[in-house]
């Protein structure tokens, strides 16, 4: 009797415990972006398919395949998951070119959203050191979620991904990516403050260049009480044997944000340039998460010249 009634709370702890997680599955906000659907990263690979993340556990280097697909659930909430997927190994050559010898399991916590980029909708992992965005070919209906914050700096009054009147700018160069271009471009009224753009008058990245010593301090006090963290310093010196400048910098990276501070020292035997060393300081700023929303939102544009268009 004893054990039939042990049986039973055995029996109800289980039956509640799956009605538990069933209701929490149900009330996942976010619930119909999971299921039934598939995801793509840009190369049309499958990275999430329903409630699972879709990978291949191992690579053949013989005849160059991945092969052994695995799916491995992923654990939701509103605003992370837990993925676990298998991820290639393996080197560069000399030419840059990257050679797969294995695939190693890879499981981390990260958060997530869900946005609509040029009325489509896009799944956005916060992954480090770059955010993966991948697209579905089904359209749904679903609040956008905001479960990351940017962190945003302005310099000169520029942010990354503002607008910018095209006519204060001129180009000085043009780099034609597969599927998406970036503009060089200095401000026609102050030629120390440069920027990448994209998409025609998008303010992809800024730097603010000839910044005086004296004002360093207050630069970096901005920067750390803002990001929450101090920088990493390298003292001055020459990074690579045959070089002929030194350099000495401050950089913090955080949430997706990089923030340099730079200075150069000229070493070699040019003693015109030597007259010419300037204790001036550069400041750049990046943002890995905003420029890839923001290659999502104009990738498969018309190319760009500097000569002609």
């Amino acid at each position: 009797m004893k054990t039939n009634n042990g049986l039973k709370k055995i029996g109800f702890a289980a039956l509640a415990l799956l009605l538990l997680s069933t209701g929490c599955k149900q009330q996942l906000k976010n619930g119909s972006a999971f299921t039934d659907i598939n995801w793509y990263s840009n190369d049309s690979l499958l990275v999430i398919q329903n409630d699972s993340a879709f990978s291949f556990m191992k690579y053949d280097t013989v005849l160059e395949q991945f092969f052994s697909p695995v799916k491995i659930p992923l654990q939701l909430t509103d605003s992370t998951m837990i993925l676990s997927r298998y991820k290639p190994v393996g080197i560069y050559d000399s030419k840059h070119i990257f050679h797969v010898k294995k695939c190693e399991l890879n499981t981390d916590t990260v958060r997530y959203d869900i946005k609509f980029i040029n009325k489509r909708p896009k799944l956005i992992i916060y992954t480090d050191p770059f955010p993966i965005i991948l697209s579905t070919d089904k359209r749904f209906e679903i609040e956008e979620t905001n479960n990351f914050t940017p962190i945003k700096f302005q310099i000169s009054e520029f942010s990354i991904g503002d607008q910018i009147d095209r006519s204060l700018l001129k180009t000085v160069g043009v780099y034609n990516y597969s599927n998406y271009t970036i503009e060089d471009c200095e401000h026609i009224n102050d030629k120390n403050l440069s920027f990448r753009i994209i998409g025609y008058n998008h303010i992809f990245s800024i730097e603010r260049r000839k910044i005086e010593d004296y004002k360093i301090k207050e630069v970096m006090n901005v920067v750390t009480e803002k990001l929450g963290n101090a920088p990493e310093y390298r003292p001055m010196r020459q990074w690579s044997k045959d070089s002929d400048y030194e350099y000495e910098f401050y950089r913090w990276s955080t949430n997706g944000v990089q923030i340099d501070l730079t200075r150069s020292k000229y070493v070699g035997s040019d003693s015109y340039k030597t007259l010419l060393n300037s204790q001036n300081w550069n400041l750049s700023y990046d943002d890995v998460v905003l420029q890839a929303i923001l290659i999502e939102t104009f990738k498969n544009g018309k190319p760009h010249s500097s000569i002609i268009n």
